[in-house]
C-alpha cells in the first residue's frame, strides 16, 4: 500500500485524536478526542474505494454516532443532575464502539467489507479511547461480571467461513479480556495489548499478501511447508495454547483473578474461550492435512529462508518458560 500525504495525515490524525482523548483531565475533551478518532478513522476505511467498503463505512458511521450521542447525553446528566449510578450510564457507549457483548452484533456485518488494514486498525488502536476511558470509571466488579455472563458471542462464530468475520469474533472474546484486566492492572493490559496486536498484524499480513479472504480457500492453497508451520503457530498462539505467546497474555489475567480470589469470572472467561477454540480448528484443519490440487513434492519457493514469525513464537516458548516457574 502506498502512503500518500492525504493518508499520512488522516494517519497522524489518528494516533493524535487517540492520544488526546486518553489525556485529557474532563469528560467533555474525551468526547471531543472521540469523535476526532471518528472523523480521521472514516477516510481510512475508504482507502480502497468499493461499494462494500461505502457500505461499511455508514454502518460504522452512524454507530459510532449513535454511541457518541448517548456518551454526551449521559455527561450533561451527570454534570447537571450529579446522579450516583450514572458511570453504569456512562459505560454503555463505551461498550457500544468496543463492540462488546450485548452491543456486539454491528461489528462482524460491518467488518466484511473492509480491507486487512482498516481490520487491522479496528481489531487493535481502535480499542485503546474506549478501554482507558472505562478504566477511568470507578465502576464494579460485579457489573462487568454480569457483561461476562451474556459473552455468548463465541457461538456466533462457528457457522462462520470469513476470516473476517472469524477475527471479528476472537477481537470480541479478547476485548473481555482485556476489558477485565485493565480494570485490575493496567500496566498488564498494556502488555496483554501489545501480544494481541503482534499477533494480529503477523495473520493479517499473511492473508492479505496471500489474499486468503476464506477458510475454503485455504482447502486449495498451494502452501510450503514453512507457510504452513507459520499459520500454525500463529493460529495455536491466538487460541491461547500453552506453548505459545498468546498463552502468556491469558496466564497473565489467570494469576491476577487466582491472586484476587475472583475464581467465578476465571471460570467464566476460560469457558468462554473454550468455545472459540472451534472455529479456530477449522482454520488449522486445512493446514495440518493436505487438500492441495498440485503434486506433493511442488514448492512455490524451493529456498525457505528463517522467517521472523518463527523466531516470535519459538522466543514465546523461553517466556512462557520463565513466567510458569
Amino acid at each position: 500500500m502506498i502512503f500518500n500525504l492525504t493518508k499520512l495525515m488522516f494517519l497522524i490524525s489518528l494516533i493524535f485524536s487517540t492520544m488526546f482523548s486518553i489525556s485529557s483531565t474532563n469528560w467533555m475533551s474525551m468526547w471531543m478526542g472521540l469523535e476526532m478518532n471518528l472523523f480521521s478513522f472514516i477516510p481510512i476505511l475508504n482507502f480502497k474505494m468499493s461499494i462494500y467498503s461505502i457500505e461499511s463505512t455508514m454502518k460504522y458511521f452512524m454507530i459510532q454516532a449513535f454511541a457518541s450521542i448517548l456518551l454526551m447525553m449521559f455527561m450533561i446528566n451527570k454534570m447537571l443532575f450529579f446522579m450516583i449510578n450514572n458511570n453504569l450510564l456512562i459505560i454503555i457507549p463505551l461498550l457500544i464502539k468496543l463492540s462488546l457483548m450485548p452491543f456486539h452484533l454491528w461489528m462482524p456485518s460491518m467488518i466484511e467489507g473492509l480491507n486487512w488494514l482498516s481490520c487491522l486498525l479496528m481489531f487493535t488502536w481502535q480499542k485503546i479511547s474506549p478501554m482507558i476511558l472505562i478504566s477511568y470509571l470507578n465502576m464494579n466488579k460485579n457489573f462487568i461480571f454480569m457483561i461476562l455472563f451474556l459473552m455468548i458471542n463465541s457461538i456466533m462464530g462457528m457457522n462462520q467461513n470469513s476470516l473476517r468475520k472469524i477475527l471479528a469474533m476472537s477481537s470480541i472474546n479478547n476485548s473481555s479480556w482485556m476489558l477485565m484486566l485493565i480494570m485490575i492492572n493496567e500496566n498488564m493490559w498494556m502488555y496483554y495489548f501489545m501480544i494481541y496486536s503482534t499477533l494480529n498484524f503477523l495473520i493479517i499480513n499473511i492473508l492479505m499478501k496471500y489474499k486468503i479472504n476464506y477458510i475454503n480457500q485455504l482447502k486449495f492453497f498451494n502452501m510450503n511447508f514453512m507457510f504452513k508451520l507459520n499459520m500454525l503457530m500463529l493460529i495455536f498462539s491466538i487460541m491461547g495454547l500453552p506453548p505459545m505467546m498468546g498463552f502468556l497474555m491469558k496466564w497473565m489475567l489467570i494469576k491476577t483473578l487466582m491472586y484476587n480470589n475472583m475464581y467465578m469470572i476465571m471460570y467464566m472467561l476460560i469457558l468462554l474461550t473454550i468455545f472459540n477454540l472451534y472455529f479456530y480448528m477449522k482454520m488449522s484443519y486445512f493446514l495440518i492435512f493436505n487438500f492441495n490440487l498440485f503434486n506433493k513434492w511442488f514448492m512455490q519457493n524451493k529456498k525457505n529462508k528463517f522467517n521472523y514469525i518463527m523466531f516470535l513464537n519459538f522466543f514465546s516458548l523461553f517466556l512462557n518458560f520463565f513466567n510458569l516457574n
